[in-house]
């Protein structure tokens, strides 16, 4: 007969408890043990951790639906990982943590917006020292080349236009959006609380007949997310219902500088305040996307984009043209500069918009058209940069400060 096993659970063969495991291996599950303890202790939120690192993956789709809790914790102003991405561009960012967003103010403090700061017409064609450089060193693109490059990054930024026959995404009419996922996200949260928001909302100003922009963001963005109101003078209606964008609006009648509100119905042009109240906007908080391009009109109007009762525009993608804008600047007070670039840029980044993408227009022009992107922010974001701004304490030596 085999003699039996020694047993492996019970009593020992001389009748007293088993021991527990090696000394050895009790020490490696107390560091296991404490280690753990420390990870929980450090991260305070873990669901909210998890669920933040799928929402950065899904960009395609406009992120991953967020529970009720987690939506009322991005939307509080409290002091959490993403607070200040958060608060500083009205909820648009709500996954960049505090330090990355704090690089990118770095980035916009230290950024300079020409090559030469007491002199930034050099190269322009307006410039009175001209005579110091050679004709072929003094025009339009040199003077984009080497002033007002972007000063802000979108991670997930994309150039949206139809992916069909009419330009695949390429050539004119396409456009830079900064993180169009973010735009989707934030209409189904508008239209969650209140049924009767719009979601999303862009003013489109001058077509030509081109709608591959708006059919673009429809594909990216999902049929029904966005309200689309296009302008032009032009008879593209017919043309615009080919395109089947959904909940598209075409108004045809151009922007002008902004007047005595008084609306004149049928009129060719309307002021932005006016053509706000002829499509009933006065209460909305937003216009996601302000696309212009309008000939040189940019020139004569800008300013009206910001005036007081307007909804804030969270993006604008405008076109600006070179060449004969002497009686539209003319009619401006333009701080003594003799041109306008240079004070429609500040004007811009003093109301809270940083650039997050300059093209040329080398397709029918020679350059001396740009197409920028601007993306508006709290102005709080800008206190380095202005902090930084009064250090350097430029000069400039290329216009008249005199009256």
């Amino acid at each position: 007969m085999e003699p039996e096993p020694a047993p492996t659970t019970g009593r020992a063969l001389n009748g007293s408890p088993p021991r527990g495991p090696p000394r050895g291996a009790a020490t490696s599950i107390g560091i296991i043990l404490l280690c753990s303890i420390a990870f929980l202790i450090s991260t305070p939120n873990l669901n909210s951790f998890t669920i933040r690192g799928s929402e950065q993956l899904d960009t395609e789709n406009g992120g991953p639906a967020i529970s009720s809790s987690i939506r009322a914790s991005n939307n509080n102003d409290g002091d959490d990982e993403f607070s200040l991405a958060r608060t500083q561009s009205f909820g648009f960012f709500n996954d960049i943590s505090n330090d990355n967003w704090k690089r990118l103010q770095t980035m916009v403090a230290k950024h300079w917006d020409h090559k030469f700061p007491e002199a930034p017409l050099t190269h322009h064609p307006a410039w009175k020292g001209r005579g110091q450089m050679a004709d072929w060193a003094v025009h339009h693109p040199a003077w984009y080349q080497t002033n007002f490059e972007p000063n802000f990054s979108c991670q997930f930024e994309m150039r949206i236009g139809a992916t069909g026959e009419v330009s695949r995404g390429n050539g004119d009419g396409p456009k830079w959006i900064c993180d169009p996922h973010r735009i989707k996200r934030l209409a189904a949260e508008r239209k969650a609380k209140d049924p009767n928001h719009p979601g999303c909302v862009i003013y489109s100003i001058g077509s030509a007949g081109d709608f591959s922009f708006e059919k673009g963001m429809e594909e990216v963005l999902g049929p029904g997310t966005c309200e689309y109101h296009i302008f032009d003078m032009g008879d593209f209606e017919a043309k615009m219902k080919l395109q089947n964008i959904s909940r598209a609006h075409y108004h045809r009648w151009g922007l002008d500088k902004q007047g005595v509100e008084k609306i004149e119905p049928g009129a060719e042009f309307y002021g932005l305040k006016d053509t706000v109240k002829l499509l009933g906007h006065e209460n909305l908080d937003v216009i996601d996307v302000f696309k212009i391009d309008c000939e040189k009109c940019e020139w004569r109007i800008y300013r009206d984009w910001l005036l007081s009762g307007l909804p804030s525009l969270q993006q604008i993608q405008v076109e600006i043209h070179s060449g004969n804008i002497g009686k539209m600047h003319q009619s401006e007070n333009h701080e003594h500069d003799i041109t306008p670039e240079i004070p429609f840029f500040n004007f811009l980044e003093e109301a809270g918009y940083v650039r997050f993408h300059k093209e040329p227009n080398i397709q029918f022009n020679d350059g001396s058209c740009e197409e920028y992107a601007f993306l508006k922010l709290d102005k709080e974001f800008f206190a380095p940069r202005k902090k930084m701004l009064a250090e350097r304490n430029i000069t400039r030596k290329d216009i008249s400060t005199k009256e």
